[in-house]
């Protein structure tokens, strides 16, 4: 599998949340603003400076050093975690 940090993925991609790799803190924080293993985000606005991205329906924009943290594959990918509460292969991040 091929996991990158979510500042790597252009904007406009949709992709799925692989794992995160922080500390508890920074985990439960992302845990808590919806942005778990297996959901599918989109990416609104990307690059080593922070991210923008929809999840669940809502817009969260991240600092560069949580968006670093979070580790994600493309949607399409038969590999890593997928959601359970969303339908299908292709889900999307709204």
């Amino acid at each position: 599998m091929t996991k990158k940090p979510l500042t790597s993925f252009p904007e406009g991609t949709v992709v799925r949340i692989a794992d995160i790799d922080g500390g508890r803190g920074a985990r439960s924080r992302m845990l808590a603003m919806g942005l778990t293993p297996g959901c599918p985000v989109e990416v609104l606005r990307g690059g080593p400076a922070g991210c923008r991205v929809r999840v669940r329906g809502s817009d969260v924009v991240l600092c560069c050093g949580l968006a670093a943290k979070i580790l994600a594959v493309e949607n399409d990918s038969p590999e890593g975690p997928h959601c359970t509460c969303c339908h299908g292969s292709r889900a999307r991040a709204s």
